[in-house]
């Protein structure tokens, strides 16, 4: 195989070059015009004939045939083709997603964030001792009994009905009802905490009443008892919702931690929210449930009684309609907690939320919480969508002081 070196190559662009401008006339011009062009191709023929690209070098090779140039021009158009195109996959990934998950070096212990918060409701939302709705109910579905019902027992009917099956509620039932009254008519029905609660224990050590440790909380499964979760000053905009009550009863105030900052590195063991120091039984929370048999209802939650229980962020108003691990009665249920935390690199915030998928808790208003977690964001948005769809929301929704129930 035969190679030129640059010398010559230059030395027969210098001659072409010449031979065109010495010859007389008016050829000369056009002459000089294909002494330009052929410069330029003895500049590619040199470049081919001494570049590293595997290929190339063959093009510019004379001894090759015309069949060999265009097979290596061909196999090296589709190598730059090929390449461009893997870039240009890379280049898209990397643009709709350029935050990269991955495993952090070093482990963090169990004392560093949160012990989950705890949301316990009792199956029955209406203790029969109270309020019989598998009476009224079949009151209501006898055309001659049903005038018999005085309005109070109908309206005690139709806010109860708001917590059950959804089969159940009557379609000739109020538009909307008084807020005030359907939370008060549903605390005043559903089981207190002394009804529910037995005994509590928290790192193994029994408290004097579970109230110490559980506040209510009204969901969209009616009245609930909260352990560990975020007062109501921290957690919602108070300025921005109803007064005619409350979703909290008591607010907890919390010590020294924030979900985007964690605990401080002074914060002592005991703290709120409060966080495990271990692992087993006897680092966690154990409760002991109870019911009265002659209170439960089976036909508002159906058949099945027990507790539904649902272990959430403390910053976040538990959803219960949509996940939760149920307690049966007379059966012991235990829950082992592997926490899963994912933190996102300060790297991050110079990126559009947009492009990173993702807000910091300090970069979106929610206009109801304080808080910005993308659960309560949904809250929040369901709240809206089902206002402007049907013109009221449900009692268990953060609401505005305008919005129906």
């Amino acid at each position: 195989m035969k190679r030129h070196s640059r010398s010559d190559s230059i030395q027969d662009i210098q001659d072409n070059v010449i031979e065109t401008n010495i010859e007389p006339g008016g050829t000369g011009n056009v002459k000089i015009r294909r002494g330009k062009k052929s410069l330029i191709k003895q500049y590619l023929m040199d470049y081919t004939a001494n570049s590293n690209l595997h290929g190339l070098k063959y093009i510019g090779e004379r001894e090759r045939t015309s069949v060999e140039k265009i097979f290596w021009l061909f196999m090296f158009t589709c190598s730059v083709i090929l390449c461009a195109g893997l870039i240009r996959k890379v280049w898209i990934k990397w643009n709709e997603s350029p935050v990269i998950v991955s495993f952090a070096e070093n482990s963090t212990p169990v004392w560093q964030i949160p012990y989950p918060a705890v949301t316990v409701c009792f199956e029955t939302k209406a203790q029969q001792t109270k309020f019989n709705f598998t009476y009224f109910f079949h009151l209501t579905q006898n055309q001659s009994t049903a005038g018999t019902i005085s309005e109070e027992e109908r309206n005690l009917f139709e806010d109860v009905s708001l917590v059950c099956d959804s089969h159940l509620a009557p379609s000739d039932g109020r538009k909307y009802s008084v807020g005030n009254e359907t939370a008060e008519n549903i605390k005043q029905l559903s089981p207190n905490i002394t009804d529910v609660f037995l005994a509590c224990k928290w790192k193994n050590v029994q408290t004097k009443s579970c109230s110490d440790l559980f506040s209510p909380i009204l969901t969209e499964e009616g009245l609930c008892y909260t352990f560990n979760t975020m007062g109501a000053d921290e957690l919602f905009r108070i300025n921005n919702l109803n007064t005619d009550y409350d979703y909290l009863e008591r607010s907890n105030k919390t010590q020294s931690w924030s979900l985007e900052n964690g605990y401080l590195s002074n914060t002592s063991l005991e703290t709120y929210p409060h966080r495990g120091t271990g692992y087993g039984a006897t680092t966690g929370l154990v409760i002991l449930l109870k019911a009265k048999k002659p209170d439960l209802d089976y036909l508002c939650r159906g058949p099945v009684q027990g507790f539904k229980i649902l272990l959430h962020n403390p910053a976040e108003l538990p959803r219960l309609s949509q996940q939760y691990f149920r307690a049966p009665l007379s059966q012991e249920v235990v829950v082992a907690v592997k926490p899963k935390m994912m933190t996102t690199s300060e790297g991050l915030k110079p990126y559009n939320p947009i492009r990173r998928q993702c807000y910091f808790p300090s970069e979106r208003y929610l206009k109801y919480f304080k808080v910005y977690t993308q659960a309560n964001c949904e809250m929040e948005c369901l709240t809206k969508f089902t206002y402007v769809r049907c013109g009221c929301v449900h009692f268990g929704m953060p609401r505005e002081s305008f919005m129906n129930n």
